[in-house]
């Protein structure tokens, strides 16, 4: 199946809740690429189409070597509905769920190694303004060369995407195995809820089941919300030394704080300490818990740079209270910021209103009567100048000030995306605290859709890309065609319906017409050389026998020799039938030896016998006297011979019929005197 007259569909490689990706050959460039399509079912409902245009998007605004790249989308209708596609790198490897199914557990080292590449490639997206919001281990390919690529954006949203009408159900979106606390409470996910998940990956990597299990998604949602996971350490079936099992158990921990400010704050800092657990250091989280820990024991710890010494091995057995109490769990109470139970946290928050309220009565019921006449004194908050500071940075400042803040993306060209363009109220404005600020934030240079110029003269197409705000690229490709006309646009790149920039490039490539090949001089060739050589120059050919004395099937004319032709013309060949000969001397032969001596020359025709011919030599009589073809014309092999046979006829001596005699044979005339003595000299007189 051949869609967008480029993408040639192969066989489903991949299948997934919502679509299926096809193995795909892209025509026009030659090369190998993947095609995801949504399923027809899912094509019908709106919802979805949204939300695979979103995948769509999402990832054609990433360009980073660890996320699988996007080259081009479009629709194609089938059984009548419009089915969205997405044309993307092909991945040739395995995904880290297959590797560690197949291969066992991992070790922390090589955990990190693969996941050390995810890091960058969130922190790209998360600079983007897009959270994943969907990592797991099938979400991670490990090429056949090693490289490792995130992919499936699917449900990945912007980051100040709060009004999605995929969202706004509160409905939980993910992999229950994966999903956040926040997600699972169905509250909005950050760039730390992808780094929760990347920590349930790794739990999952090193151990080979994944943090929590239970019968139902919510069970194991509600484990994410309420449980502490019991820590990898526990899990890893290879001996760790006891710094070992605290390095591992602080990286992955710390990635699933219940708590997003427990978490790793950027990809970045998750990726730094995968570096160094990598490489067999102490990672930052690990001397962050171990500080703590020992603080709250009253003294004091030197960690080291490694922790490859020699150690013994993994305890056996433990005491009773100390198998309840992992090392890792001993300094992670120590600093664990928040409760896990949510009665304790209600509670608290109600008596907290409550001890609130009742101080609120007392102080208005003892403060009333002081001054009836002094207004309400609010405290006024100033607008801080955000122009030019990151998203993030500005909305945390403005939400220290007590102000409710909402953002609005809007496309400038001279302000880097995801920076403040300005706010509203502006900069400087007093207001009371808790008033909505909108800040208007810059999406960069404006998106628009990228107009189809095929077909169209290069002037024409200047002009409809003008009207979309973009430019023509000078470098044009030219490029032969048999179906569209020289001049116009045989091909675009973007392909028409793609979202870029304006101000943006379009390459074209124009057709320079039919491919235009010399007919080439055949003449002396046999017709099966002739006809191949035509074939090779993508020319057909068609042959027409001529009667000629030339071996058959010999090449004698070629129609256009030396000419340019477009590909695809037919040219004649004249060739030989071998159906013509010389006429060999017959005369003075019988007509039996006649006869062989044309079948030798490859004669195939009837010899005719004519009326005799009178003659005065007795040694004539029988033999052939004239022939109907002069010898030395052209004769056709198949063609009837005409022949005459001498007579001995006496009377021919006689002067009176000499003359007679000597113009109906081919011998030339005599007189009498020299016939008698010729006839003498016959008869051995």
């Amino acid at each position: 199946m051949l869609i967008a007259d480029r993408y040639e569909l192969g066989d489903i490689i991949g299948t997934g809740g919502m679509s299926d990706v096809y193995g795909a050959t892209d025509v026009a460039l030659g090369r190998e690429v993947a095609v995801k399509m949504l399923k027809i079912d899912m094509a019908r409902d709106e919802n979805f189409r949204e939300r695979f245009r979103r995948e769509a998007q999402n990832s054609a605004r990433l360009n980073h070597e660890n996320i699988v790249a996007v080259y081009d989308t479009g629709s194609v209708e089938t059984s009548g509905v419009d089915v969205p596609y997405i044309v993307m790198e092909r991945v040739n490897g395995m995904n880290l769920r297959d590797i560690v199914r197949n291969e066992g557990p991992l070790s922390p080292e090589r955990a990190a190694r693969f996941l050390l590449p995810v890091t960058r490639a969130l922190q790209a997206s998360h600079d983007a303004g897009i959270i994943h919001r969907d990592i797991k281990p099938a979400n991670i390919m490990v090429t056949n060369t090693g490289a490792v690529k995130v992919m499936d954006f699917g449900i990945a949203r912007a980051l100040d995407d709060s009004t999605s009408a995929m969202t706004q159900t509160s409905a939980v979106i993910g992999t229950a195995q994966y999903l956040s606390p926040e997600q699972a409470r169905g509250k909005q996910a950050d760039a730390r809820s992808d780094i929760y998940a990347l920590g349930c990956v790794m739990y999952e990597a090193v151990t080979g089941e994944p943090p929590f299990e239970g019968e139902s998604p919510f069970a194991v949602a509600y484990q994410h919300v309420q449980e502490d996971p019991v820590p990898p350490s526990e899990r890893i079936s290879t001996p760790l030394t006891d710094n070992e099992a605290v390095n591992v158990d602080s990286v992955i921990l710390t990635a699933m704080a219940k708590h997003p400010a427990d978490r790793y704050q950027t990809a970045l800092q998750m990726g730094d300490d995968l570096e160094l657990l990598e490489h067999g250091n102490v990672t930052t989280a690990a001397r962050n818990h171990l500080s703590a820990a020992e603080q709250d024991a009253g003294h004091t710890v030197v960690v080291g740079d490694a922790v490859r010494e020699p150690a013994p091995a993994r305890r056996e057995a433990k005491a009773p209270d100390a198998e309840r109490q992992s090392r890792y769990a001993d300094h992670r109470a120590a600093h664990e910021k928040t409760s896990n139970n949510t009665l304790k946290w209600l509670a608290a928050l109600l008596s907290l209103l409550l001890i609130g309220s009742v101080s609120w009565f007392v102080y208005d019921y003892f403060s009333a009567d002081d001054d009836p006449q002094a207004p309400a004194q609010e405290k006024m908050v100033q607008i801080p100048d955000l122009t030019g500071k990151p998203r993030n940075e500005a909305i945390a400042e403005l939400e220290r000030l007590g102000f409710q803040v909402s953002v609005m993306d809007e496309p400038n060209p001279d302000i880097k995306r995801g920076d403040v363009i300005s706010s509203n109220p502006a900069a400087g404005s007093e207001l009371k605290a808790g008033t909505p600020v909108k800040l208007t934030v810059s999406s960069g240079r404006e998106m628009t859709d990228v107009p189809d110029i095929t077909n169209l003269t290069t002037d024409e197409a200047v002009e409809e890309l003008k009207k979309a705000g973009l430019e023509l690229n000078p470098n044009v490709r030219r490029e032969a065609s048999d179906n569209i006309p020289e001049g116009a646009i045989l091909s675009q790149q973007p392909a028409g319906g793609t979202q870029i920039a304006k101000g943006s490039r379009i390459g074209i490539t124009v057709s320079s017409g039919p491919d235009m090949v010399q007919v080439p001089s055949l003449v002396g060739l046999n017709v099966e050389q002739a006809t191949a050589t035509l074939s090779s120059l993508k020319l057909r050919s068609t042959v027409t026998k001529v009667d000629s004395e030339r071996p058959e099937g010999e090449v004698l004319a070629v129609a256009g020799e030396n000419t340019d032709v477009e590909t695809g013309t037919t040219v004649e060949l004249r060739i030989s039938n071998g159906m013509l000969m010389k006429m060999p001397k017959i005369t003075r032969m019988d007509p039996t030896e006649a006869e062989r001596i044309m079948r030798d020359a490859g004669w195939s025709g009837r010899l005719v016998e004519g009326p005799t011919v009178a003659t005065g030599a007795l040694v004539d009589a029988g033999l052939i006297g004239h022939q109907e073809i002069p010898a030395g014309d052209v004769v056709r092999k198949d063609q009837a011979i005409g022949y005459n046979l001498w007579k001995f006829d006496a009377g021919v001596l006689l002067p009176q019929n000499n003359a007679a005699g000597a113009g109906a044979d081919t011998v030339s005339p005599q007189n009498a005197a020299n016939a008698v003595r010729g006839v003498e000299r016959r008869l051995g007189l």
